[in-house]
């Protein structure tokens, strides 16, 4: 099983996260409460799955309510690919930066 390594920190609404980027999953975010030390797992790259992924799971720590976040479209695409769209479609991307 691959290691993941927090590759950034941010703090959503007062609570730090670990945040680390994987090949294969769509995203995983701690509840706050849980255990001690929280990460969010987005995926990895610059595509619009990957600008998703962080999109929800940013979302996801912020504490948005389960329907906007976890709700599905009657064509089983969830509800907060609108949102990502949308902002895609506005320029916004991940981009790499230099250390």
């Amino acid at each position: 099983m691959k290691k993941y390594t927090t590759v950034k920190t941010h703090t959503f609404d007062g609570v730090k996260y670990g945040i680390s980027k994987c090949e294969r999953i769509d995203g995983v975010t701690d509840v706050p409460g849980e255990p001690e030390k929280l990460e969010m797992l987005i995926l990895e790259g610059n595509s619009f799955r990957a600008f998703h992924s962080a999109l929800h799971e940013g979302m996801e720590a912020l504490g948005m309510c389960d329907e906007c976040v976890h709700g599905y479209r009657d064509n089983g695409t969830p509800r907060t690919t609108d949102l990502a769209r949308f902002l895609w479609r506005l320029g916004y991307r991940r981009i790499k930066t230099k250390k």
